[in-house]
This record gives C-alpha cells, sequence and structure tokens, in this order.
C-alpha cells in the first residue's frame, strides 16, 4: 500500500458523503445554506480502503446503506447509523445491489442471500424466498432456489430493478423474480413471482436500475434486447410497446456496449469508446427531445465518459478527467443547482457537478483513489472512495510479511535469522545472497535497516530513502532505489522471459474430442507426479512458469502447496479450470506484468468469460482489476 494510501485510510473525518433530490433526506441537509439538497456527509464508516461497494434501498421514509467490506463482511446502517454487521461464512462475496426494499448478495460460490424488510405492502414479491413474510433487516437469508447442490444454477451475476430481481447463471440462463404482469419477461402476464422464473437462454449480461421496470441484456449473438415495460421507449426498440419476452434493440451489437442504465422514463448507454447515448422521455433524457431509440447526448460529445449512474428521475456521469455531469426530471430539485447559479442551461441536460471538498483534494488519476457512486432507490447519491490499489504489489507486499515459503535465510552477525525468498532477492539486485549477507553484516546495518531493504525489494517501498541509499551504496548496486528501469513491475518482466529459470509447469488439457476414453486416467496425476516420457502427447499443453510466482499471486497454489507438505517439491500439476491455454497464458503473464495484452485475432468477450471463472479459481487478489484491464482494450 502506497504512502498515500496510508496517510488517507487514517483520516478520521472521512464518511459517506451523499446528494439526494428527494424530501425524504432533506433532514440530513443545511438548510440555512440552500433549499436545495448538497453533498453531505451521511456517516463515518472505519476501514476505508476496505470498503469495495456502498449501495442505497429504502424502507417506508427511512433510508438504509450496506457496506461491503473485505472478502466476507457486510455493515447494515439504517438512519446512517450501523446497526448490524454480517458475515458471509465459508465463502467470498461477489456483488451486492438493491431494490426498493430488498438488498441481494451475490458470493463467489455462486450462492445468492436476500437482506430485505417486510413491513411493506405489495412489494413483497421482490423477496426471493418462498417466506417473505419472515424476512427482516436482522439476518440475511440464503436463497434456495439458487444455493441447493441439487439445483446446479450458479450464479455469476446479479441485477435489481424497482421490484424484480435478475439471476445470470452459468450456461447463459436468466432467471427472474419479482413484479411481472409482463414486466418480468418470462412470456406471460402470471402473478407477482416470489420465486425466480426462467426468462431466457445464452445471455451474457443484464442491464437495469433502481429505478426501472424493464431490462435489457445482450447475448451470445451480440445482440442488445429488451423487454418489460418501456413507458417513454427507454428500450431503445424504437417504439412505446411493452414486451413479455427480450425484442431486438435494432443497431446496437453488444461488444460495442460498456454499461447501460436504466432510470425511470429514460436510459443512458455507454460505449466502450466513452460516447454516451440516451433513450425515453425528454424530460429527463439528457436530449431534450422524445426519442425511441440511443440517440448521443449533444452536450456530452466531447467527453469520454467511463462510468454512468442512474436513479429513478437522475443520471450522472464521470469523464476520464474526473468530471461528474448530472440531469435529471425534477426542475426544482436538479442535484447541481446547488453548486452554481441559475443559468440558461435546461435542468433536464447534464450540468457539471462540483465534487465534495474531500474529493477534489484526494482525488488522482493515476494513483491512490478514485471515486465511486452508486444511486439508491430514492434518488439518493452516494459517493465513496475507490481505492486503486496495485495488485502486483499488494501480493508481494503480502508474500514479505507471510514469511511463508522461503526457500533461503539470511544471517546477521547478532544471530538473527531472516527467511527469505532467494529467487526474488536475486533478482532484483543481480547478486548473489551470501555476497549481499556479507556485505550488510561487515557494514554492521541493523535488522530494522535490513528490512527497509527487504520492504524495497518485495514490493518497492521506499520508505526510509536515506537507508536505503546507504545500502544500496555499500552493495556498490549501480541503480538508485527509485530508478523505474529496476521497479519490481520491470524486474518480473524480466524474470518472464527467462525461459531456462522457470522450476514449475502446469499441465492444461487440450480438448480432443477423439480421446474423451481415456480422461479418468488423466485423474491420477491430480497431485502433479510425472507419468512417462511421452505420456499424453498432443493432449496436453504445458505452460512454464516460476513457483515463487504462482505462491505470490494465486491463492490456489498457496493453498496447495501450505497444506500438503509433499506437494512443496513436485515440479508439475495439472490444471483443473477446465479453460483454454490460451485464457491461461494470458492470466499467467498476468502475473508477471500486471498487464493484458490480446492481438487482434483474439475473442475478446471469450477470454473474458473464461478469465472470470479462472480468476476465481486460481483465487486472485480480490483488489484485482483484470478484467477491467481487458474490457478497457
Amino acid at each position: 500500500m502506497s504512502k498515500h494510501q496510508k496517510d488517507t485510510s487514517n483520516n478520521k473525518n472521512f464518511r459517506i458523503h451523499c446528494s439526494s433530490v428527494d424530501t425524504t433526506l432533506t433532514h440530513l441537509v443545511d438548510k440555512s445554506q440552500s433549499r436545495l439538497p448538497k453533498w453531505t456527509p451521511v456517516t463515518k464508516i472505519s476501514n476505508v480502503t476496505g470498503v469495495k461497494k456502498i449501495i442505497s434501498a429504502a424502507s417506508g421514509t427511512i433510508p438504509t446503506f450496506l457496506v461491503w467490506k473485505g472478502k466476507n463482511k457486510l455493515e447494515f446502517y439504517q438512519k446512517n447509523k450501523p446497526i448490524k454487521n454480517f458475515t458471509i461464512k465459508k465463502d467470498t462475496i461477489k456483488d451486492i445491489c438493491s431494490g426498493e426494499i430488498t438488498y441481494l448478495i451475490l458470493t463467489k460460490s455462486g450462492k445468492v442471500y436476500s437482506l430485505a424488510n417486510y413491513n411493506r405492502t405489495n412489494t413483497h414479491c421482490e423477496i426471493p424466498l418462498s417466506d417473505p413474510e419472515k424476512s427482516t433487516w436482522n439476518e440475511i437469508r440464503s436463497v434456495p432456489f439458487f444455493n441447493q447442490k441439487k439445483n446446479n444454477r450458479k450464479v455469476k451475476s446479479i441485477m435489481m430493478n424497482k421490484w424484480s430481481n435478475y439471476y445470470l447463471c452459468e450456461y447463459g440462463h436468466l432467471y427472474a423474480n419479482g413484479f411481472n404482469e409482463g414486466a418480468l419477461g418470462d412470456g406471460t402476464n402470471n402473478d407477482n413471482n416470489n420465486i425466480p422464473v426462467f426468462i431466457s437462454e445464452n445471455v451474457t449480461r443484464v442491464f437495469g436500475g433502481v429505478g426501472s421496470s424493464c431490462f435489457l441484456i445482450t447475448n451470445t449473438n451480440n445482440e442488445l434486447r429488451g423487454a418489460g415495460y418501456s413507458q417513454g421507449g427507454k428500450c431503445g426498440i424504437g417504439d412505446y410497446a411493452d414486451y413479455i419476452t427480450p425484442h431486438l434493440v435494432p443497431d446496437w451489437k453488444a461488444d460495442h456496449i460498456l454499461d447501460i442504465k436504466i432510470c425511470g422514463d429514460f436510459t443512458i448507454l455507454i460505449t466502450k469508446e466513452g460516447k454516451t447515448f440516451s433513450t425515453g422521455f425528454c424530460g429527463a433524457n439528457g436530449i431534450g427531445t422524445n426519442t425511441l431509440i440511443f440517440t448521443e447526448i449533444p452536450l456530452l460529445k466531447k467527453k469520454k465518459v467511463i462510468q454512468i449512474f442512474g436513479g429513478i428521475d437522475i443520471a450522472l456521469a464521470l469523464t476520464d478527467e474526473m468530471e461528474l455531469y448530472g440531469w435529471g426530471f425534477r426542475k426544482n430539485s436538479h442535484p447541481t443547482d446547488q453548486y452554481q447559479k441559475i443559468t440558461d442551461q435546461p435542468w433536464n441536460k447534464p450540468r457539471k457537478i462540483d465534487l465534495p471538498s474531500f474529493f477534489q483534494e484526494k482525488i488522482n488519476r493515476s494513483t491512490g483513489i478514485g471515486i465511486e457512486m452508486t444511486c439508491g432507490y430514492d434518488d439518493t447519491i452516494l459517493i465513496y472512495p475507490k481505492w486503486k490499489i496495485n495488485s502486483l504489489l499488494e501480493d508481494f507486499q503480502n508474500l514479505y510479511k507471510s514469511k511463508q515459503f522461503c526457500d533461503s535465510s539470511m544471517h546477521l552477525n547478532n544471530k538473527q535469522i531472516i527467511p527469505i525468498h532467494k529467487t526474488l532477492i536475486e533478482l532484483r539486485t543481480n547478486l548473489s545472497i551470501n555476497k549481499i549477507e556479507k556485505i550488510l553484516n561487515k557494514n554492521d546495518f541493523k535488522r530494522q535497516d535490513i528490512d527497509f531493504f527487504l520492504k524495497w525489494i518485495y514490493y518497492g517501498d521506499q520508505e526510509n530513502e536515506k537507508i536505503l541509499k546507504s545500502i544500496f551504496k555499500s552493495l556498490h548496486l549501480s541503480f538508485s532505489p527509485d530508478d523505474k528501469e529496476h521497479s519490481l513491475k520491470k524486474d518480473l518482466l524480466r524474470l518472464f522471459k527467462d525461459e531456462d529459470s522457470k522450476d514449475f509447469i502446469i499441465k492444461v488439457k487440450i480438448d480432443d474430442d477423439d480421446d474423451d476414453d481415456d480422461d479418468d486416467d488423466d485423474d491420477d496425476n491430480e497431485e502433479g507426479e510425472e507419468g512417462e516420457e511421452g505420456e499424453g502427447e498432443g493432449r496436453y499443453g504445458n505452460i512454464p512458469v516460476h513457483k515463487l510466482i504462482l505462491i505470490a499471486r494465486s491463492g490456489l497454489f498457496r493453498e496447495m502447496f501450505e497444506n500438503n507438505k509433499e506437494k512443496q517439491n513436485i515440479k508439475k500439476v495439472n490444471d483443473y479450470s477446465g479453460k483454454s491455454i490460451e485464457s491461461l497464458e494470458i492470466l499467467i503473464k498476468y502475473f508477471y506484468t500486471n498487464k493484458i495484452k490480446l492481438t487482434a485475432d483474439q475473442d475478446l468477450e471469450l477470454i473474458s468469460e473464461e478469465l472470470n471463472d479462472v480468476i476465481e479459481y486460481y483465487q486472485l487478489n480480490e483488489n484485482s482489476n483484470l478484467i477491467e484491464k481487458l474490457k478497457e482494450k
């Protein structure tokens, strides 16, 4: 973690900031300054660098917030105060989302949990349980429809709109529950459903929003399709009709779309190039005229938008220059009026929003923090820091702290012994361990001084420049601690290119339809023992790698080597992720470089889909942004 991150994480005044265009939150506003709502500190949370996502729902006039912290921790806030902590045992959270009265939690194992309050009339169908009347804010409940093993329904992503929930499972199967009467898209006008029903197959992504009563999906045919209540033409299909099954949205390809948010009467869409489009009712669509198809928003044409956010009556867009623009339905409660004098700019078109002072001071476009935002059911806007953590540096920092799997040691004059990873230290200094040890002892460096040096070795930390320069001088290193050509990233790239020093092989099964009868024999080699020479020739591809890299970057390999000491000396292992050798080679290169590079003939969507599963299988650092980097290409 960088110094910048440490400094900001210790900021005792950090709070979630909120803006609202709804009267239910006016008690948060300093009315002496303005009758319009402002960015207002909502509540203080601890360990801000651990926050992954914050979302908001409403129960009556009481706003609630759910904070996802760390791997499996949740904090629930009501009336801006923490009232309950939850832990998803024996699993890791993958995502959380909110509707009007319900929160859904998705884990990496594909299970779904619900946190909801039944005390609302006519909307309990949103709770995905057979007995929603038992739901309270006091417990998270497992959703049996997905969580029973015999169902074989592993959920990959979740989405919620106003009163409905959508679950995208393996093999592209989409399920939904909640308010129906034609809005679910299952081809019926049946009564509302607590229990999920099947909607469509071959689905790749699903889009909606807390204010919507329709949804959009992409599929394996590279299509965009919409279903539900399309009031104002917000599905972009070209008419005002409602559709009980997903209907084709003309002139759009799935692989051009970065994100979509559906609001009350309009929808916004951004492309991977950062262009922003909208469709629906002119009262809020950002264009100023009714449109039944996606039309580019004029005032954002010269901006590259990287994120969009949508509430019931408002929309926001964040550019690559960290400029925030907003527009909304309510003329007297435009979320940007508080920041500037009234202008001739119509309230239903984008206006620039000044960020709260905390973000103005702390945002760094390349390191440190960015911003994350969500819109709640009641048009609450939550803004909080997005910590930009370098997963490569963090993984090696954790390796340094753990002292696990060390293959050598340094002996000090005072008879202290420091366990180390020989490969990494010799890579970073181009000196032998024996020579480094001899020089450090000769110059009588203290244990604390050597720890500063090792922190630089493992993750580039330069906490004490004076000591580092003294050690570098004593070792006669030809470069300085801040030399970019000798950063950890550059050194690992050199290690990646050094084929001769790679000491481990991952054997990847290559599909062979003519040889299926031998599959059972391959499983006998699970522990990585070498078979007879030539065994399985033409059926396996070998990926050479350094064992140190696997230990540092993959939780799966750490567990494998840690839990079975007999395996620590193996040289080969079969891969059982079931993914192609192409995607695994990309992953291994990412282990070394923290970068993704595809060739023109590689299928972005296919590899993204495979890598999502491979990342989970190999247990990458939870802060890894591999897929985000890939989608930016």
